[in-house]
C-alpha cells in the first residue's frame, strides 16, 4: 500500500484527533431583506462518542479580511453536549425577518453581527482573541465567503440572507476543509431539543487517544515521550504523508523542513495507534 490517505480515510483518523464538537452551522443573514429568521446564529454539534464540556471556550468573530478583536469574542456558558445532539446559540437581530430562531440554547448578553456573506469563526478553548488561524487554542474554525483564512483548501461557498454553511452528514463530516465540508443551502437551525445525530463513524477499536506528542505547537523541533519503540507518521490535511520516523523514549526530532500549518501525527506502539492535531508555525 502507498503511504498515501485518501480524504475519506483521512476523515476517520481525523476523528478523533480534531476533536469532538464542531460548528455544524454558520448564518449571517438574519433580519436582513428577504431572510426568514430575525437573527443571525451559530450551531454547535457533538459529532463523537460522548459527552463534552465546554468550560471557559468562546466564539470569536471577524471580517473576511479582518482580525478578531475582544469586542467579537463571545464567551460561551459552561455547557456540556451529549453525543449527535446540537447547540443553537443566538447572535445579532436585524430589521426584517419573519420568524423566529428556534428556542435557543444560549442566549449572549452580546450578540455577534456576522457578515450575511463572507467571514470567519471560530470555536476557541480560552477567552483570549486569536491572531491568525494557527493559534494552538482552536477547537474548530469555518472560513465562509470570501474569508482569507480557512482550514483546508479554501472557504465555504458564499452565504446569504436566506442560505447558510451546514456541515455535511448533518455535522458529522469533518476533514478540517471548509470546502469540502460544508454545503450552502436554506438555513435549517437545530437546537438541543433536536433529535441526537450520533455519527456512526466514529471507532476507538484501532485508534486511542494519548499524548504521545508532548507537544502540540511546533516551531522546529517536535518533542515525544513514549515507552516502547513506536512509529511516528505526520500528514497534512490533504491526508498525504508528509514526514516519518522512529522514536523511543524521551526524544526529540527536527521537524523545521515542515510548512507552518495543521497536522496530524499518527503514532503507532505494539500494534496500537493514537493520533493527535499539532500546528507548525
Amino acid at each position: 500500500m502507498k503511504k498515501f490517505y485518501s480524504l475519506v480515510a483521512f476523515a476517520a483518523l481525523s476523528t478523533l484527533s480534531f476533536g469532538q464538537v464542531v460548528i455544524s452551522q454558520v448564518y449571517g443573514g438574519g433580519g436582513n431583506s428577504g431572510a426568514k429568521y430575525t437573527h443571525d446564529f451559530i450551531e454547535l454539534f457533538n459529532r463523537g462518542s460522548q459527552a463534552v464540556t465546554l468550560k471557559g471556550h468562546s466564539l470569536q468573530y471577524a471580517s473576511a479580511t479582518g482580525s478578531v478583536s475582544a469586542a467579537n469574542t463571545q464567551v460561551l456558558a459552561d455547557i456540556t453536549i451529549q453525543p449527535g445532539k446540537y447547540y443553537l446559540i443566538q447572535q445579532a437581530k436585524g430589521s426584517s425577518g419573519t420568524d423566529a430562531l428556534p428556542t435557543p440554547d444560549q442566549v449572549p448578553t452580546t450578540a455577534l453581527a456576522l457578515g450575511a456573506t463572507n467571514g470567519k469563526v471560530a470555536l476557541v478553548s480560552n477567552v483570549d482573541p486569536i491572531t491568525d488561524i494557527t493559534d494552538k487554542d482552536i477547537v474548530d474554525f469555518v472560513g465562509f465567503g470570501t474569508s482569507n483564512e480557512y482550514e483546508g483548501s479554501g472557504p465555504t461557498a458564499a452565504l446569504s440572507n436566506t442560505d447558510s454553511a451546514q456541515r455535511k452528514l448533518k455535522g458529522c463530516q469533518d476533514t478540517n476543509d471548509n470546502k469540502n465540508d460544508f454545503d450552502v443551502a436554506t438555513a435549517a437551525p437545530r437546537n438541543g431539543q433536536t433529535a441526537a445525530n450520533v455519527c456512526t463513524n466514529l471507532s476507538t477499536d484501532n485508534l486511542t487517544l494519548t499524548k504521545a506528542v508532548s507537544n502540540t505547537l511546533w516551531t522546529n523541533t517536535a518533542s515525544f515521550n513514549v515507552k516502547d519503540k513506536t512509529i511516528v507518521e505526520v500528514y497534512n490535511i490533504n491526508g498525504q504523508l508528509v514526514k516519518s520516523f522512529e522514536v523511543k523514549g524521551v526524544q526529540n526530532v527536527d521537524v523545521s523542513s515542515l510548512v507552518k500549518g495543521t497536522y496530524v501525527v499518527k503514532t503507532t506502539s505494539n500494534g496500537k495507534s493514537s493520533t493527535q492535531k499539532v500546528v507548525k508555525k
